[in-house]
């Protein structure tokens, strides 16, 4: 069961650590994706919240019009 993450910001705010369980909830609700989605950005392209978000963005599907 996924929960909200604690009121607290994490020890980077500009980098994601997936190792730490509480970054990886924090991360994941913050960008809206699952903790899959999030380590698959993460091995695609590294750390940066930037990158990871532009990543993202762009390996989700359009929704259908």
């Amino acid at each position: 069961m996924r929960t909200q993450p604690p009121h607290r910001a994490p020890a980077d705010r500009q980098r994601v650590n997936v190792f730490d369980p509480w970054e990886e909830l924090y991360w994941g609700e913050k960008l809206g994706c699952t903790s899959e989605q999030l380590r698959a950005a993460v091995d695609a392209v590294g750390v940066q919240v930037s990158d990871i978000r532009a990543w993202l963005t762009n390996s989700r599907p359009s929704p259908l019009r």
